[in-house]
């Protein structure tokens, strides 16, 4: 790595740590994240199921955005993510839940997944990289860790869904390496939004265990 990209990963990792941090210890997502099997106590995952649907389909806008990229992190990235609403929402009828297509997310997680689709639509090729891999992947990989490890201890048996978020998602959010040269002022501009990722993230999360 060059001197600058070195700068970023320090610079934009520590914003992430600290964020992802705080929640671990604040967020309700992790404090109050339910430790039984009963279907009631999973009715928020409706809105985490609108939201993995949305990330397939905003992923494969950003394939076809950049397809000529120097690696081949978007489109595996789109290919490993396309069925993952399903499993969910197969998860969550068998759990005897309604089915998530009949309900809409609350306003927090429209939010988020409205910040990621300008991440991959409107933003440089860093930026998203930085907004959707470094920042949402790498808290999603906490989140899953954190919820498949409650969801073995309550007793659940299918638990594919969760499981291969556990490994895909720390894959995911290891994209530093690949950040691009950037100027001070980019720096900045990446600072800034993606602590505006994390408070973003960190609003949806504990909206769902309101």
């Amino acid at each position: 790595m060059t001197q600058v990209q070195v700068q970023v990963v320090e610079s934009i990792s520590a914003i992430i740590s600290s964020e992802l941090e705080k929640a671990k210890q604040t967020n309700p997502f992790f404090t109050r994240f339910p430790e039984s099997a009963k279907a009631e106590d999973f009715k928020w995952c409706m809105h985490l199921y609108h939201l993995s649907k949305h990330f397939g389909e905003l992923l494969k806008l950003r394939w076809e955005r950049f397809p000529n990229v120097d690696h081949d992190v978007f489109s595996t990235h789109y290919e490993e993510e396309k069925d993952h609403a399903e499993m969910l929402r197969k998860w969550m009828l068998d759990l005897g839940l309604d089915d998530p297509e009949e309900a809409f997310p609350n306003y927090e997680t429209e939010n988020f997944i409205s910040l990621q689709y300008r991440a991959v639509s409107s933003m440089s090729e860093n930026l998203s990289l930085l907004l959707v891999n470094s920042t949402a992947e790498g808290y999603a990989h906490a989140m899953y860790l954190h919820a498949f490890d409650i969801l073995q201890k309550a007793g659940f048996t299918n638990l594919e869904y969760w499981e291969v978020h556990c490994e895909a998602d720390e894959e995911h959010s290891d994209v530093y390496h690949l950040i691009k040269e950037m100027n001070e002022k980019e720096l900045k501009e990446a600072e800034h939004l993606v602590a505006y990722t994390c408070e973003s993230l960190n609003a949806m999360l504990a909206s769902w265990f309101r």
